[in-house]
């Protein structure tokens, strides 16, 4: 079972989710070469680790997998949009020739981590849209394409390693880490028997009671509607979810009982970065 790492919800620490989180470390922990599928083209793959350094290590540390490309891309746009923060970066060059030298993998490795971390510690860029695709798109457009084929299986390892990594990065509440939790509660309860939906529904509950984001309280009642349905099937007592959705229908907030957690998921991501 996944487990939320030290920021978990009920733990005192995430009682206090609004402060900022320290920084996680990101560690280039391996290097591979991969082809391109249906051609002899190689390129590196760089596989990194992100967890927090604790008084208890962090057990459950988020993966991910970037070519060098990856990195330019995110380079690039921070350097553009935030210059004046970037000065003292110098990202590893491109090569004609060389590659796949371990020396050249190696420099290469340690001009990222620089990076990733150089980002981390300033707010704006580790608050950037930049940042963010960079941590997320590769994987996320692949859950969605996985999310649309009905391939419930295949996307709910890959909505659970965002969500884990994102929790690293952001703070609790932030947009970004309710978004990937919610979409993955949406999709976990697709998956009958699912044994940690229960565990994300409680967990997304109680983020939502320190939420006062407009936009993201759009999520708040589709939330409501899957958590009481989860109740139900578990035999908890629904009463007061109940209750909490018949006090918001009395307070004139409009229902849309047909529109289900993912499609509002999708709906509230697409409206945020139009206004982004």
């Amino acid at each position: 079972m996944l487990s939320v790492e030290n920021s978990s919800d009920s733990s005192a620490a995430t009682a206090s989710s609004s402060k900022e989180k320290q920084p996680p470390v990101f560690e280039i922990t391996s290097a591979h070469i991969a082809e391109t599928e249906g051609s002899d083209k190689k390129y590196v793959v760089y596989t990194l680790q992100i967890r927090h350094v604790t008084a208890v290590d962090d057990a459950s540390p988020a993966i991910l997998e970037r070519r060098y490309t990856d990195f330019y891309n995110l380079y690039t746009e921070l350097n553009k949009q935030y210059a004046k923060l970037m000065p003292q970066i110098t990202f590893p060059k491109k090569v004609l020739i060389g590659n796949f030298d371990n020396k050249v993998i190696s420099l290469r490795s340690t001009g990222f981590e620089t990076l990733l971390k150089h980002i981390l510690m300033e707010p704006k860029l580790r608050n950037s849209n930049a940042l963010l695709s960079f941590l997320q798109d590769n994987e996320l457009n692949k859950a969605k394409e996985y999310l649309a084929e009905k391939q419930y299986v295949l996307a709910l390892p890959l909505l659970e390693n965002n969500f884990r990594l994102l929790n690293k990065v952001y703070t609790n509440r932030s947009p970004a880490v309710l978004l990937a939790l919610c979409r993955l509660l949406g999709c976990s309860i697709l998956l009958p028997g699912s044994p940690d939906s229960e565990k994300w529904a409680e967990i997304a509950l109680h983020r939502y009671e320190g939420v006062c984001d407009s936009d993201l309280l759009e999520l708040y009642i589709p939330l409501l509607q899957v958590c009481t349905k989860i109740w139900w099937q578990t035999g908890r007592n629904r009463d007061a979810l109940e209750t909490r959705l018949r006090t918001l229908r009395q307070q004139g907030i409009k229902f849309n009982d047909t529109i289900t957690l993912l499609e509002a998921v999708d709906t509230l991501e697409q409206k945020l970065a139009q206004i982004s």
